[in-house]
């Protein structure tokens, strides 16, 4: 099983964490700023899921800054940013608008065969036990090194989150995980 995970930010000017995970085993890492080096990266990896670090839709109320996602997270002790606030509507709206490029070139089948999914690595890692990169880029090392990661590890935090974005995709191959509205999270204490 192959997952591409996206670590986004919310401008071209700065650079996104990517990761290829097959069986999760480091195929590669890399940084890179263009929405279109990542869509030819993530289509021609050959992979069964693309799994994005970045909101990837709009409060189900427009009068809110939040998705019942984000609600149900916060409710669960796990930090979260809400999809709206003033610091989170570039990258809300930067991932709605490579999701959907995504999913519109895999309908049209020049490259099918992958699904586009939400992930959000800060929580994953929670629930996996795994460090955040607040307590330390070496703790988030050990950590994806302990849950099983292969590879180097010695990269930067955004192809870090990248790798367990991609995690996230692995775990959605396998139906090992929970679906809040469109985020897609692992069961919690899956190996």
């Amino acid at each position: 099983m192959r997952a591409f995970g996206i670590d986004l930010t919310g401008s071209e000017k700065r650079a996104s964490g990517v990761a290829l995970l097959e069986d999760y085993r480091i195929v590669y890492t890399r940084r890179v700023k263009s929405d279109n080096e990542m869509i030819s990266l993530a289509i021609n990896a050959g992979v069964g899921v693309i799994s994005i670090d970045s909101p990837l839709s709009l409060p189900e109320d427009s009068s809110k800054i939040y998705r019942e996602c984000e609600l149900t997270l916060k409710r669960r002790g796990i930090g979260v940013y809400w999809c709206l606030l003033p610091s989170m509507k570039a990258l809300t709206t930067r991932g709605i608008g490579l999701a959907g490029e995504l999913r519109r070139l895999e309908s049209l089948h020049y490259f099918p065969g992958y699904t586009v999914i939400e992930s959000y690595p800060g929580a994953a890692q929670d629930l996996l036990g795994v460090p955040r990169k607040n307590k330390g880029l070496e703790a988030l090392r050990e950590g994806l090194k302990d849950f099983g990661i292969v590879g180097n590890l010695d990269i930067s935090h955004d192809e870090l989150d990248a790798v367990t974005a991609a995690i996230v995709g692995l775990l959605y191959l396998r139906g090992e995980y929970e679906a809040l509205g469109c985020l897609i999270l692992p069961k919690k204490g899956e190996r």
